[in-house]
């Protein structure tokens, strides 16, 4: 005769089933991989890896933020924002940042390089304050405080250009004009598509983060932001790839159910005009 499983027992293997899905979805670190084809007869593929919303996080169960984007092997980085909840831990993560190999590395602030957490309480950093942060971060990676850079990697002429945080009203939407056989537009918040569009600001990658995916996504319901904007990459109508990462880290809540933590690596890619066609993802590690 079998013997009969106590309640107590199936209850005890559901919280542990519960709690591991829980540190995965919150500490394991995935890839998301994007090919955007554009019309151009010549040049390689050239490899953009976007972080976004770190909050203090630069280590995953699966490895560090450094050694996953060492792997992909880079050539542009784009930093979007939001490093550290408390200052306190921004010598750690730019000392993490500061191990990523790669010659073209981008920043672009948003709210929480102007804000922090004392204890539990958010405070508005001085101008001092957040001009040292800027600093510091400028050890690490070139900001872009609306302002842009031309480059040239693998026969492509790429211009890059990056909005100050358009969540606190800070962006100047004219863009970056010139040719180029590539535009990439970074900003932390999405909400920057509005001044885009106004402009009329052209861009064959516009990424962005702030959202978080939502953070916790469950049955359906997210919070408010994650609602508003889209997770991932949407064509923008006559115009190009507007990509909204679900970022690193967390805020408010230190966990995620739904949104796990990602790094971006979208290659970039030329093809016969007549044979261009829309951007598709390839997988997610």
């Amino acid at each position: 005769m079998r013997a009969k499983i106590p309640k107590r027992v199936w209850l005890a293997a559901g919280a542990l089933v519960g709690l591991a899905w829980l540190v995965t979805e919150t500490h394991w670190l995935r890839v998301v991989r994007l090919r955007v084809e554009l019309p151009l007869s010549s040049g390689r593929a050239v490899r953009v890896v976007q972080l976004s919303d770190p909050h203090g996080r630069a280590r995953f169960l699966n490895g560090s933020i450094a050694t996953t984007v060492n792997a992909l092997k880079p050539d542009v980085v784009c930093i979007t924002g939001d490093l550290v909840s408390h200052q306190s831990d921004l010598p750690r993560v730019l000392a993490e940042l500061r191990r990523i190999e790669c010659a073209h590395i981008y920043f672009v602030p948003g709210n929480w390089e102007r804000e922090t957490l004392s204890g539990f309480r958010k405070r508005l950093l001085s101008q001092a304050e957040s001009a040292a942060v800027l600093a510091a971060v400028s050890g690490v990676a070139r900001v872009l405080l609306n302002a842009g850079e031309s480059i040239t990697v693998g026969g492509l002429r790429l211009r890059i250009y990056g909005y100050d945080n358009s969540a606190c009203g800070l962006e100047r939407p004219e863009g970056f004009p010139g040719k180029a056989d590539v535009r990439l537009l970074l900003a932390h918040s999405p909400q920057i598509i509005e001044s885009v569009r106004r402009g009329g600001v052209p861009f064959d990658l516009l990424l962005t983060g702030h959202t978080h995916g939502g953070q916790i996504r469950l049955f359906g319901l997210t919070v408010a932001q994650g609602r508003r904007w889209h997770t991932g990459a949407r064509r923008e109508p006559s115009n190009g790839l507007f990509y909204v990462s679900r970022g690193l880290g967390t805020t408010r809540l230190p966990l995620r159910l739904g949104s796990p933590p990602e790094v971006l690596c979208a290659d970039l890619m030329g093809c016969q005009p007549h044979l261009h066609r829309p951007p598709y993802f390839l997988n997610l590690e």
